[in-house]
């Protein structure tokens, strides 16, 4: 054979082969295209999955009934040194003043007990709509007895704090600092938080666990604007910031004289049959 031949032959080899190898990466180009277009498509139904299970799971959570557990969320003040159903332990003093009350309509309604323009700067930071049923915004001032932890609501023991809960409040803290198992879940303007902290009852120890130190005075001495502290039942929805006024039952030790009129019920004579 010649070698013009084998030339030639070797030439249309390898024209054979380009055309071959340009075929075996179109196809691959072909795979590779499909094979990220499904897994785009993979990805997009992950995302949206996922999305779906959130929103099921917020929206699962809005509808459930969370019971007030603990008392006097309103905040109601018991003279100018405690607050209506709240036990306080380890301070040597401790103020409360009632700077505000917040009620139906901004700005209209709200009222300005000290005229330090209290309600003003809650409606202008953490929430400026309609409130069916009023709440009162506190100053409280405290001084902390140095050997002991000073808790602003000494209740875990009381019966109604076991299983899944949730606890939370806004507060402003002006001076001092606080502690607790209650952290800072959303920031509002001008220092105001939204302070919570959440239990689940998914093991038999969070069943008969109740958080001791829900928000403890850590300072020695503070100042702090508070509202609508309370703990409720349930797994709360704190990420949509659904915090505010819950419901409550009136229990028979919040009804006046219920327990003495009870006692005093005369048992009935009943006469013994005859034989």
């Amino acid at each position: 054979m010649s070698t013009d031949n084998t030339t030639e032959l070797l030439t249309q080899v390898a024209v054979r082969a380009n055309a071959l190898c340009q075929s075996v990466e179109d196809h691959a180009g072909n795979i590779n295209a499909t094979v990220n277009a499904k897994k785009a498509e993979m990805d997009a139904a992950k995302q949206q999955a996922q999305q779906d299970i959130q929103n099921y799971i917020a929206g699962a959570r809005a509808e459930l009934s969370h019971t007030l557990l603990s008392r006097n969320q309103q905040m109601e003040p018991l003279g100018s040194g405690a607050i209506k159903g709240f036990n306080t332990i380890g301070l040597t003093s401790f103020e409360v003043t009632k700077e505000a009350t917040i009620y139906a309509n901004p700005g209209t309604n709200d009222t300005e007990h000290t005229d330090a323009g209290v309600a003003q700067n809650f409606r202008s930071n953490v929430y400026n709509g309609y409130v069916n049923g009023r709440f009162h915004i506190l100053r409280i001032k405290w001084t902390r007895d140095p050997e002991k932890s000073a808790r602003l609501d000494d209740n875990f023991s009381n019966g109604y704090h076991q299983g899944a809960l949730t606890t939370g409040c806004y507060m402003k803290v002006i001076s001092g600092s606080v502690g607790g198992e209650m952290q800072p879940v959303t920031q509002f303007g001008d220092g105001w938080q939204l302070l919570a902290c959440r239990q689940k009852a998914n093991h038999q120890g969070g069943a008969f666990r109740a958080p001791h130190a829900k928000l403890l005075l850590s300072s020695l001495t503070g100042e702090a604007l508070i509202c609508l502290f309370g703990t409720v039942s349930g797994y709360a929805n704190l990420e949509a910031n659904a915090w505010g006024r819950f419901a409550e039952f009136a229990r028979p030790s919040d009804i006046a004289n219920l327990t003495s009129r009870v006692s005093n019920l005369e048992t009935p004579n009943l006469e013994t049959p005859t034989a």
